[in-house]
């Protein structure tokens, strides 16, 4: 018999504490049982994999472009921000086109329902995937649970990349936002895969294929410019390329900015919330136009449901939702004005409409075990390996920044699930 409701808190602890993932244990809530997608869901965020791939192409083609001398200064700017100098246009002429790759895994960040709002490479909280199956898979006697192995998924992805089925993995967590759950997925995928620092057999400057979640913690690494060397004779590969360009959120200007939009397709414009840069004297707003700040700051708070985000490469700024404001707040001018600011001085905002939305989740008190039912604000999470979708994940929260602290309501959807059972456990979802 599986664990009762009142007991999720202490399995998840139990299956973190039995692996290299440690006692840390588990810091969120969680939903009452798997979250129910249609299958329809499923199939529309597997078809986006091939539009986000072409995205991530044109972005690198485009920073290529600025690399070579070949773009506009404003777009160099842009792109470059405030990056240091050593890492400037210099270091990206001197790597091998080897390197110049594009993420090979990732996650979505989306709205209710279903509009991109950010993109991560490879995104922390891979390893909730795996977490919440197995929770969920001791507690609800369902097919759909024991035929879904999000593990083995990027395992598989992993090996194809390498082709290897033991690939060796380095796989860094300095700038991980939630290294327990990453630990966790190291744990699920080895074997096959082998990680330098869990298996004896690993020689760290033999490693087959690198992970890490930062431009700069990537090529700070102690031996990276070995294994730039060995990528450019094919022996390593890299998950995020050591471009700065993807370790930013920039990129989802280009389809919306004019010297940039007609490279990207209507589908990426369609999935992708809209996204422009704040500079010194305004910005073009979603129908085009041109806002100046002052006549923004005029508009009524119902008339500012915006984000203003850092757009730049600056991790003490872009990291989880450090650098997300609301411009519809009290302090909304006072940031929008900061932004202008910082555009004058290369450090680039954007901004986008707010999207956000709330639904009813189910979820469980650590308390006392009981069902807590109430309406939060929702975001949606896909993690995609290179080939496939990987898994979606959901979370919740009071506040409408949602990004895994403490209060966050995590909940897994599983392929069929909905299907085989008509039930949602923690929610019936559309995205």
């Amino acid at each position: 018999m599986g664990p009762t409701p009142s007991g999720f808190y202490a399995a998840l602890d139990d299956a973190l504490a039995a692996t290299i993932a440690g006692p840390a244990g588990f810091r969120e809530y969680v939903q009452a049982g798997p979250v129910g997608l249609p299958n329809a869901a499923f199939v529309e965020r597997e078809r986006r994999l091939d539009a986000l791939r072409l995205f991530f192409e044109v972005v690198s083609q485009v920073f290529r472009e600025v690399v070579a001398g070949e773009a506009s200064p404003r777009l160099a700017r842009l792109l470059f921000n405030d990056a240091p100098a050593n890492y400037g246009i210099e270091f990206h002429r001197a790597l091998p086109r080897e390197v110049w790759t594009v993420p090979r895994f990732f996650r979505t960040d989306e709205s209710q329902d279903g509009k991109i709002l950010e993109l991560q490479c490879p995104g922390s909280g891979g390893g909730d995937l795996p977490l919440l199956t197995a929770l969920y898979g001791q507690y609800f006697k369902s097919d759909a649970l024991a035929q879904y192995k999000p593990a083995m998924l990027v395992a598989e992805e992993i090996a194809r990349l390498c082709g290897k089925t033991n690939a060796s993995v380095l796989h860094l967590l300095d700038n991980a936002s939630n290294p327990t759950s990453m630990r966790y997925l190291i744990a699920t995928t080895q074997p096959p895969l082998r990680y330098w620092g869990y298996e004896r057999s690993v020689r760290n400057d033999e490693c087959d294929f690198v992970r890490s979640h930062s431009f700069y913690g990537l090529v700070a690494e102690n031996l990276f410019k070995k294994r730039v060397r060995d990528a450019a004779e094919g022996r390593v590969l890299f998950d995020l390329p050591p471009a700065i360009v993807f370790d930013q959120k920039m990129p989802l200007c280009l389809p919306f900015l004019e010297e940039t939009r007609d490279r990207f397709s209507d589908w990426i414009r369609a999935i992708l919330c809209y996204s422009t840069p704040v500079f010194e004297d305004g910005f073009a707003d979603v129908n085009g136009e041109w806002v100046t700040i002052e006549n923004f700051l005029k508009r009524p708070p119902s008339q500012r449901r915006y984000f203003v985000k850092y757009a730049g490469s600056d991790v003490s700024l872009n990291w989880g939702s450090r650098g997300v404001f609301r411009l519809s707040d009290k302090k909304g001018a006072e940031l929008l004005r900061m932004a202008a600011v910082d555009a004058s001085r290369g450090r680039f905002w954007l901004i986008q409409p707010e999207v956000s939305g709330k639904e009813q989740v189910v979820y469980i008190n650590r308390v006392d075990g009981n069902p807590i039912q109430e309406t939060l604000t929702s975001k949606v999470s896909c993690f995609y390996g290179p080939t496939r979708l990987v898994g979606i994940r959901t979370m919740h929260r009071r506040h409408f920044k949602v990004h895994g602290q403490d209060d966050t309501v995590l909940g897994l959807a599983v392929p069929q699930f909905y299907e085989e059972s008509g039930t949602d456990g923690g929610r019936r979802g559309h995205a």
